[in-house]
Formats: C-alpha cells, structure tokens, sequence
C-alpha cells in the first residue's frame, strides 16, 4: 500500500485525500491552520456539488443547510438588472464550516489528520520523501512515497501569469440592512462583488490594479479600501453597516503553476492554476483538479509504465482549462471595454478571437435524418492520454479544428471506434442504426447530431454518392 502526503485540508486537499483513501492508499493530511476559520470562495458556482457527489464527498455539505443562490444583482455592462438562477443554483457558503465539513468526511475514509501542523521540511531521497512535520512544538517524521501541494498559492519561478496582475482588496460587514443577494458590479478601474454569508455578515471585495491600490492616499489597508467601496452601489443602503474585522489584501492574478507534477510529486487547486476570479470558479476548478491528480498519483505509483501518459494528461488539462477560462473571462471583460477604455478592462480584454474554435452549425433536423453523409477531411484520429477507470491510459481521439482540443468520449462512448472505417454515403439515421449493437438508438441518434454539429460528420461531396 502506497503512502501519500496531502499538504493543504482546502476543499483541493480534503477532496483529493478522500478519492486516494477510496483507491486504496494510505493518506495523511496536514494543515496548518485551525477550523473553522474564514477563507474567500463563499459563492460557489452550481458544478460544485456534482463534483462533490463523484466523489461521495456531497453529503458533507447537503446537511449543513447553506442558501442557494437565487439570483444576483448585476450591474455590468447594459445597467443594472437582477438575474435569476431559475435552474441549477449554486450554494452562499461559510468557508470555515464549508471545509471543516469535507475534511472530517476525508477523516470518515481513513484519511489521517494532522491539525493544526506544518511540514517544514521535505527531503526526496530517491526512494521516499522524508517530511518534518510540527505540531504544537513537537516534530513527526513521515516517509511517503508521493506529496501533493494543496496549499494554495505560490510566488515561484515556475508561476507563469495567465492574465494582468490583480489585487483582491475585502472586508466583512455587519448590519440590519445588508444586501440578502449577491451583486456585481464593473467600476470604473475596478470591479466589485458583494456576498451576503449565512452567519448574518456581508463580505464585499475589490479587484483592481495592484499599483493603482498603492495609488490611494490613506495611512491604513482598510482606509484605502473604504475609498473604494464609496465608489460603488455596494452598501448604499447599508448607513449603519461597520467592518467587524480591518480589510484584508490578497493576490488574484492568474496563473498556471509551470512545474505542476512529477513522478512523485504534484500540484492542485491553487496551488497548480489560478483562474480569473471573474468567474467565481476556483473552488469549482481546485475540486476538479483533485478528483483528475488522484487518478494521476493511482496511475503514477501502480502503473509506472504509464508515467509519461500521466503526466501528460495533467499537463495538457491544467493548460486547457487555463486557456478556455482566460478566453471566457477576456470576452466578459471586454463587455465594459466597448464602452470604458480605461487601461483597466482594455488590459483584461485582449481579443483572443483568432485561435477560437470554430463555432457549431445549426442543424435542421429532417436533414439529420436524409442527408447522406461522410467524415470531414480535417477530421484526425490522434492518441492522447485519457482517464478510463480509475487510470490515465493512452487511447485514440478526434482531433478537428471545432474542437478546443482531442476528444476521447462524448456521453460516456470512445468516439473513434465508433467512426473509424465509417463509410460513406449513410445518413446519420443510418449510422445511428448500425450502432444499436453497443448503445441505445437515441444516444446513437444524440452522438450523431453532436458530430453533425460540430461538423465532423459533413454532407457527402458532390460525384461521391455511395453505389
């Protein structure tokens, strides 16, 4: 049985101890601070709890009771207005209870905890990692066989900036007339978000130029930050609101951690990729990250035949998602650019259109069902790392340009079986018939319609009508 550290009890960490406890390897998990405690990342998007429920993990959080998101007060580019969440809704959440939550259910799988504890050495002596752990004065001596960084953060060499430099500037209120919704707002050279907690308190945050920060006259952080709020609709119904705590400053840049995994080490949540906070995902993206790394570590030490897949799948993933988030967040910047070219919002939406994938077609569906067709000649069959199982292993993918990168399986089906040696001149109906063999007819009907979309599957030349 294979012993592996977790450094970091964030939901990265408790999450990733938890699926490498469930695969069957020894697991301890160190982390420094006490809980509960508060941590940013209240408003989590709707893809958490699905996350969580794959990894026996939801459970957890459905008896602690924390609001959904209903709605959201939005006032971006096009004026104020108040969005509602009407399907899938996301949770408001207390970060202290949220994580001491998925760190006893780490602990419920065997997961052994060491808190509050540090690791203040770590040594690779070619066969295990000998690590220094302190705890309350006293010093434990672990040896694993694999570490994973769950610790957030890092200023390294290896950080490598996805986006401009970015503060988070925050503090926590307490009033009678605090907002009951979220709200967003874009500012002039900052943008604002306001998330009302479970505990009764208001969290408001600032995202803004690190060097127009230090801008501001004030002796204090939290005087400075005082300056920013009255810039903004926040709490302008709030007269009697005051801080319960002084404001806090911490980095928001984003960035792809270089050097993210090895043969014996690996790097999650933030402490691997930090994406644009504009999009109130990372708590959704540092999960992610876990549930892919534990099956990267599972591959790493009982497949180590499979090394180089393994490392290459994380790689290409983590850079992947960095990419789609940095095009998604530079497009919803650029909503305020067209109409304030301050250095600010012009900075953060830079065009990216260019390497965009190509946009899917709209279908007519009776032509779905008649139209011969055959395979688009920019379609590639390419092998690339994949998770199957509980392992990274190396199969055959679809590579075209409307596609943001290889594509292994769609619904659960390996695609390439599926269409290599198709001939020509069937209809999609056609083709989703001869597939009734290994899938239901209308998930053969879905995957075609999904490969005429994305024009993979193209009407049949001209001259080449099937005999």
């Amino acid at each position: 049985m294979s012993e592996v550290c977790v450094i970091g009890a964030g939901p990265a960490g408790s999450t990733l101890a938890a699926r490498l406890a469930q695969l069957g390897h020894r697991v301890h998990l160190i982390e420094r601070a006490r809980f509960p405690r508060r941590h940013l990342g209240e408003a989590l998007t709707p893809g958490v709890m699905p996350l969580l429920k794959a990894a026996d993990m939801d459970t957890a959080v459905t008896g602690a009771g924390f609001p959904n998101v209903r709605g959201v007060w939005v006032n971006w580019a096009g004026g104020a207005r108040l969005r509602e969440d009407a399907g899938a809704q996301g949770l408001l959440v207390d970060r202290g209870e949220f994580d001491l939550r998925l760190l006893e259910r780490a602990r419920a799988f065997g997961v052994c905890i060491h808190q509050p504890a540090r690791v203040v050495q770590h040594v690779w002596d070619n066969a295990k990692w000998q690590l220094r752990i302190e705890a309350n004065s006293n010093a434990t001596f672990l040896s694993v066989d694999f570490v994973a960084d769950a610790g957030g953060r890092r200023q390294t060499r290896q950080r490598l900036k996805t986006g401009p430099s970015t503060l988070a500037v925050y503090g926590y209120w307490r009033g009678t007339r605090l907002p009951a919704l979220p709200r967003i707002e874009a500012g002039r050279d900052a943008w604002y978000w306001g998330v009302p907690l479970p505990d009764g308190t208001y969290n408001t945050l600032v995202f803004l130029d690190p060097e127009a920060f230090r801008s501001l006259a004030g002796p204090a952080l939290s005087d400075r930050f005082l300056q920013l709020i009255e810039r903004s609709e926040l709490m302008r119904e709030c007269e009697d609101a005051e801080l319960i705590a002084p404001a806090r400053a911490v980095d928001a840049t984003p960035y792809l951690n270089g050097d993210c995994v090895t043969p014996t080490r690996i790097a999650i949540g933030d402490a691997a990729i930090a994406i644009d906070p504009i999009s109130s995902s990372g708590v959704q993206k540092a999960i992610q990250t876990a549930l892919s790394g534990a099956i990267v570590i599972n591959t790493l030490l009982r497949r180590p035949e499979s090394t180089e897949p393994a490392l290459s799948f994380y790689v290409a993933q983590l850079t992947a998602a960095s990419e789609r988030h940095r095009r998604w967040a530079a497009g919803h910047y650029g909503e305020v650019a067209i109409g304030n070219d301050h250095p600010f919002w012009r900075d953060r939406a830079t065009a990216v259109d260019a390497a965009a994938p190509s946009p899917v077609r709209t279908v007519n569906s009776r032509a779905l069902l008649t139209t011969p067709v055959e395979l688009s000649h920019e379609l590639k069959f390419v092998r690339t790392p994949c998770l199957q199982g509980d392992f990274v292993s190396v199969a055959s993918a679809l590579q075209h340009p409307a596609l943001g990168g290889p594509v292994v399986f769609l619904s659960g089906r390996e695609l390439a079986p599926l269409l290599q040696g198709l001939p020509p001149g069937k209809t999609p109906l056609e083709i989703a018939q001869s597939w009734s063999t290994c899938m239901p007819f209308n998930s053969g009907m879905a995957i075609a319609g999904w490969l005429v979309e994305h024009g993979i599957l193209v009407a049949q030349r001209t001259g080449e009508a099937a005999s």
